[in-house]
């Protein structure tokens, strides 16, 4: 009975350890998080700490909002530091809110949580985004008409932030004989009964929008009778095109024609023939008829870098030819860095998948940049969000200069979508965290690595190590 009576004892004797240690620890509770919100309305970003109201009365521990992680101190414990009027702050319990007041485009940033004490730091993003409500179109006329028996895909343009979710749905019940992919109807070979109204309808948090598209499908005869009032024997509309596409989004390409007799549409990249067999990546094309016109249209469902340049749409009869040219070019994501804490920050808007990252560095006394790759199975952490990637790097062990001012460019490379660079190069310092020399002294050192004298927190634990060893003694005493 006795010994039952001690081991209950030491038991609840470590659980009351356990769970002071558990209250001072200033771990975010929280996750990343993105905020789409409408201009003029009021966001609260959260970010959760156990009793954090009791932690910030505690010298040696503190809490702080900022814009980004170096610029902007919002916030420092309780106390407003920015004096714009936009901001406020409430420290609860266990909870610790920015609220942003009838938000602007100006707003639309990042803000960063940090808890951190004398040996720890931990950081907590949100990212708020000016919303847009979804706006939808048909590509090309609005309303189709199609032969039967040929193969025609319909398609709803749509924008607004967050990516809008997008559903069809067909005026007669449900769709007739169709397939969906993605925000396309894909018609494999159309019949009569088809014919009705579809309508696009798509929504996000912020609105709802919709379009209806009429489609018609005819025989070939009735689809002849429309050609009586064509006067050239081919005629392609529309002048030169040049389109910016972002890696990774669907493209479509476009060609509008009249032709008598019938014609035959080539597409071409970079002088190379295309055609609907073609091995380029994701290729397809495909027609379809507006009255008098007919449309070839070629859709690349993931623009690649193999599929930057020229393209051609060459159409031809016994009777003549003409073509129209597009320029493809990308658009470059962006690329921002930062370095906290001997760790390297790279934001990007680049939404694939990054192999490798290349990082120059110098000294301030240094002519050339050494180049040190960095395989994303060597990241700190890789993290996938609605704005693109965050990746963290540690510095420590790359042979990087410390207590040195060094300069950092990076370059993100990718197999599918080509190489990436940072669009500012940054200056900063990489500590030696035993021998820091001078930069002991900085603001930066001592909130990074800290200093020798023990917080309040980190006092209570050194006692409660001696409090743990004795209650063990006494258990052992008493077996």
């Amino acid at each position: 009975m006795r010994q039952k009576i001690c081991q209950i004892f030491v038991y609840f004797a470590i659980f009351v350890v356990l769970l002071v240690k558990e209250g001072y620890g200033q771990q975010i509770l929280n996750k990343n998080e993105t905020f789409y919100v409408k201009p003029g309305d009021t966001v609260v970003l959260p970010c959760k700490i156990k009793d954090v109201l009791k932690l910030t009365n505690d010298e040696g521990l503190s809490v702080a909002w900022s814009q980004g992680l170096h610029d902007g101190l919002i916030s420092s414990d309780g106390d407003l530091q920015d004096e714009s009027g936009r901001y406020e702050v409430v420290l609860e319990k266990d909870e610790y809110k920015l609220i942003i007041l009838s938000v602007t485009a100006i707003d639309a940033k990042q803000y960063v949580c940090t808890s951190s004490s004398e040996d720890n730091m931990t950081y907590l993003y949100h990212t708020v985004i000016i919303g847009e409500p979804p706006v939808v179109s048909i590509i090309g006329e609005k309303d189709k008409t199609i032969v039967e028996g040929e193969e025609f895909v319909l398609e709803c343009q749509v924008s607004g932030k967050p990516t809008p979710i997008v559903k069809w749905s067909y005026q007669n019940g449900p769709l007739p004989g169709v397939t969906i992919i993605g925000n396309k109807l894909q018609f494999k070979k159309a019949k009569k009964e088809f014919s009705g109204n579809y309508i696009c309808s798509a929504k996000n948090n912020i609105g709802s929008s919709n379009i209806t598209s009429k489609i018609m499908v005819v025989d070939s005869s009735e689809a002849n009778e429309k050609v009586g009032d064509i006067e050239e024997p081919v005629k392609v509309y529309g002048m030169p095109e040049k389109h910016s596409i972002e890696f990774g989004k669907e493209m479509n390409l476009s060609c509008k024609y009249t032709a008598y007799p019938e014609a035959t549409v080539e597409w071409t990249h970079n002088g190379r023939a295309i055609n609907s067999l073609s091995k380029e990546v994701l290729t397809k094309i495909f027609a379809y008829q507006e009255g008098k016109y007919t449309y070839s249209v070629l859709n690349i469902n993931s623009f690649h870098i193999a599929n930057i340049g020229s393209y051609k749409c060459i159409v031809k009869n016994d009777r003549g030819n003409d073509s129209k040219v597009f320029n493809i070019v990308p658009v470059m994501p962006e690329v921002s860095i930062d370095v906290l804490c001997n760790t390297l920050h790279i934001e990007t808007t680049f939404k694939g998948e990054v192999e490798r990252v290349r990082l120059y560095w110098k000294t301030s006394i240094s002519s050339n940049f050494d180049v040190l790759t960095i395989y994303k199975e060597d990241f700190e952490m890789t993290r996938q969000h609605s704005n693109g990637l965050t990746i963290t790097i540690d510095l420590t062990d790359l042979g990087i200069t410390r207590n040195s001012l060094i300069d950092f460019e990076v370059v993100l490379e990718s197999s599918e979508y080509g190489d990436f660079k940072s669009s500012k190069s940054l200056q900063t310092y990489v500590f030696d965290e035993k021998n820091p020399g001078k930069l002991a002294a900085s603001e930066e050192y001592k909130k990074c690595i800290g200093s020798d004298e023990p917080s309040s927190g980190e006092r209570n634990n050194i006692l409660f190590t001696p409090l743990c060893a004795l209650l063990f003694v006494a258990f052992v005493r008493f077996m």
